[in-house]
């Protein structure tokens, strides 16, 4: 490794200097960036990520070179710890990213910790990363996009629902938290969220419901932009599930955004999740990217690195 690189805590005075990291590495990997100074305060503050406190940075020289980021999820009943790794073009192949990768595997003990990472196939180094260390390929997240809604079938009880625009968001956490974890329980990247982490979450962005009989028996997030947007996370009640309404539901949403081809709709799903694709290619989206993740145990993660490196 480069001795002139140290690497500490993320600092909230690093945040100017982060947002210059991804412009860089965007230059040479375009899916990785680039990001704006709101938006990277935005993602901080996602519950999962704790104002980044589990963040590494990389210098050299006085100037940050690389960044992992790193969060630790409840899966509930076990945790699972996300890890993304972001490196200035000059300062590859010099250790900066195994240097990262050794102080974010120092931060827990156990070695059946799974960890996860998310690589796209046109990323070079990720995908060299992942093939290096013995990562193993779960999932692909499929990258989708709508610009004509294709209005579905109305049935009955999607009928009898109804669909409007949260307004005090709050209200309505614990009941959009209870849906999300049971709805997402099985997905590979599912964290467990409690009510008050929700309403947290849902300041962030646009909350739509659907109602049935006065009970909240789905939601969906949405991020608007200036030229599109962006769907977060849709879920129906499993004890509702299977009568048309999250159709209804994200055709209101797209309706609503007036999503065309100057505003367009963007999405991702799960390859695991036939039955959501299959939705969403009925609302008129379509498959645009894909992007893999992988995972692995930690003491797997630091076997391999003593096998390649020491």
């Amino acid at each position: 490794m480069d001795d002139s690189i140290t690497i500490r805590p993320l600092r909230e005075t690093d945040a100017d200097a982060v947002v210059a990291l991804y412009s860089k590495a965007a230059t040479v990997e375009p899916r990785l960036g680039p990001i704006t100074l709101p938006q990277w305060g935005q993602f901080l503050k996602l519950p999962q990520n704790r104002g980044g406190r589990d963040f590494r940075v990389a210098e050299r020289n006085g100037r940050l070179v690389g960044l992992a980021e790193s969060s630790l999820r409840d899966h509930g009943g076990h945790h699972c710890r996300f890890l993304k790794i972001v490196v200035v073009p000059e300062a590859r192949r010099r250790g900066t990213a195994l240097a990262l990768f050794d102080d974010v595997l120092a931060i827990d003990a156990g070695d059946d910790l799974a960890i996860q990472t998310l690589v796209s196939p046109d990323w070079p180094a990720g995908m060299a990363f992942v093939s290096v260390f013995g990562f193993a390929r779960i999932e692909s997240e499929i990258g989708m996009k709508c610009v004509e809604p294709l209005q579905p079938a109305r049935t009955l009880a999607a009928a009898r629902a109804s669909i409007e625009r949260a307004g005090d968001v709050t209200a309505c956490a614990a009941e959009i938290a209870h849906i999300h974890n049971t709805a997402y329980a099985s997905d590979a990247a599912f964290r467990l969220y409690s009510p008050e982490e929700m309403a947290q979450l849902l300041t962030e962005s646009e909350v739509w419901i659907a109602s049935e009989d006065g009970q909240v028996s789905g939601f969906c997030l949405t991020e608007p932009e200036q030229n599109s947007m962006w769907i977060e996370s849709v879920a129906v009640d499993p004890a509702r599930q299977g009568r048309g309404l999250g159709q209804v539901l994200v055709y209101h949403v797209l309706t609503a955004h007036e999503v065309s081809v100057e505003h367009p709709c963007w999405l991702n799903v799960s390859s695991r999740n036939p039955a959501a694709l299959k939705i969403y290619r009925r609302l008129g989206f379509r498959p645009q990217h894909e992007t893999c993740r992988f995972s692995a145990t930690r003491g797997e993660l630091i076997a391999a690195r003593h096998r390649r490196f020491n």
